[in-house]
């Protein structure tokens, strides 16, 4: 194996095992604090409800789980709560390792959320923005005619990385679209994972010609 190959396996290993991690640390910590909240709300409140009712209630921990993201969320959604909020992010911002895991547990959230918002992306296309000879990665999310000219427009979404449900949507002829081969998961992972999660084969049609890496 010449050096070239090693460093070319070298460097594949090496962004598979970082697009591994960006994928499971914010799930496991987002489960590490689920079931730490889970065993502490039962822990505390079960010996208490047995006590009063005098039998013990399956699924207590559970229920008060419930009840208790249910309050953070109402919370979190009035004015002073958001300000709560805010000031809380602000500090873990100040910290670097974790800032770095608890934007990733956020934007992994965010995602499984918005799975409503996600199934109107139709297809991935690239566009050149914010200027010409810049390509962008954009969801096509509807289209729209101008029928006294005759001509069709593409309503696109264009995410910012790494949060692929907040960005900017513009309107453009169709035939500015560069068809790309992504499914529309693939993108999105390439946007959390800011390019560091690609397909094997990324192919797209330039205008008049093809093109893939």
């Amino acid at each position: 194996m010449t050096k070239l190959s090693q460093n070319h396996l070298y460097q594949q290993i090496r962004r598979r095992l970082v697009a591994g991690l960006l994928v499971v640390v914010p799930i496991w910590l987002t489960y590490a604090a689920l079931k730490f909240i889970f065993v502490s709300l039962d822990g505390f409140f079960a010996p208490l409800a047995e006590n009063l009712l005098g039998f013990p209630i399956p699924g207590l921990g559970f229920v008060l789980l419930l009840l208790f993201l249910y309050f953070i969320g109402m919370i979190a959604t009035n004015i002073l709560g958001r300000s709560v909020v805010q000031f809380w992010e602000s500090i873990l911002e100040r910290i670097p390792l974790v800032r770095s895991i608890y934007q990733g547990a956020k934007q992994l959230i965010q995602t499984i959320s918005a799975s409503k918002t996600l199934e109107g992306f139709k297809r991935v296309v690239l566009i050149e923005y914010p200027r010409r000879g810049l390509f962008t990665l954009a969801f096509v999310t509807n289209f729209v005619e101008d029928k006294p000219q005759g001509r069709r427009f593409a309503v696109v979404f264009i995410p910012t990385p790494p949060n692929p449900i907040s960005g900017i949507s513009i309107i453009l002829p169709e035939s500015d679209l560069m068809e790309t081969n992504l499914t529309v998961e693939a993108g999105i992972k390439m946007i959390i994972s800011g390019g560091l999660v690609t397909p094997e084969q990324f192919a797209f049609k330039l205008k008049g010609q093809d093109a893939s890496s």
